[in-house]
């Protein structure tokens, strides 16, 4: 956590606005559900499992090395400096090159916005685990404003933005759809791909804008107001975990006929 995001949960705290960032709440979430012995294949890694502003690399060491078997899978050639990987897997989420049936855990931190076909992924996703396996996802939430606001602007201008308020270098920013983004389409989606939704969260976060002084610490009170209206429905992210059912005939034919399924469009409800 730097500086400014710091200063800004520390008067967050002291007005008692109870600011929890999102990545702390998707890794302890993610924590719950690395078991012993699991074989876990992470989409989308990068350099780690989770920032190390929200989980400290000694907790990420010792989560990894309760699995039997950690495989990453990414387009980006940063998988090469994860440190934790057993295994390291250039590719895309529409053709996992893995056996059906090979993972207990499937996890993806801030990956799915980025997906052009989230259904095909989604049921991708359902053949490597296994019954009962599960996937746990970070997404950010279309509804909240900023995330609505990213989506309308021009890719030429996101570059500037992102390497100010999150110290990201270009090479490190993805094209975005956001076409698994909300709670309904997330429901739709994994239903369609046989999946079962064990949670769903929309959950708040310390925010984004912290170098911006002021205009900083409004958004604590923004984020707490978010938190109380309409169900909390406008929070910053989504943290989902969902389960291939248990060995069932009749799930196994209705996730092969692969029918398709409507709205998969940005911003869908």
């Amino acid at each position: 956590m730097n500086f400014w995001q710091k200063g800004k949960v520390a008067i967050a705290n002291a007005l008692a606005l109870d600011l929890t960032h999102a990545e702390v709440q998707y890794g302890r979430i993610l924590e719950r559900n690395v078991t012993d012995g699991v074989s876990w294949l992470e989409m989308g890694c990068g350099r780690h499992l989770v920032p190390y502003h929200s989980m400290p690399r000694e907790t990420q060491g010792a989560m990894a090395g309760r699995a039997r078997l950690l495989v990453g899978v990414d387009v980006d050639q940063a998988i090469r400096e994860h440190p934790l990987l057993h295994a390291r897997v250039f590719g895309l989420g529409e053709r996992l090159p893995f056996a059906s049936r090979t993972f207990d855990l499937v996890s993806a931190d801030m990956v799915v916005e980025h997906l052009e076909a989230p259904l095909a992924v989604l049921r991708e996703i359902r053949r490597v685990l296994k019954p009962a396996g599960r996937f746990v996802f970070h997404t950010p939430n279309y509804h909240n404003y900023l995330t609505f606001l990213a989506s309308l602007t021009p890719d030429w201008l996101k570059d500037p933005i992102v390497l100010f308020l999150d110290n990201r270098e270009s090479q490190d920013r993805f094209r975005t759809y956001y076409r698994l983004n909300t709670a309904t389409t997330v429901r739709r989606l994994a239903t369609a791909a046989g999946l079962e939704v064990e949670e769903l969260h929309i959950v708040g976060s310390s925010g984004s804008l912290g170098k911006l002084w002021f205009i900083g610490w409004l958004e604590c009170f923004v984020l707490k107001a978010q938190a109380a209206m309409f169900g909390g429905r406008f929070r910053d992210n989504l943290i989902g975990v969902l389960r291939r059912p248990p060995e069932d005939g009749s799930a196994e034919q209705a996730a092969a006929q692969g029918r398709p399924v409507s709205g998969e469009g940005k911003g869908a409800c």
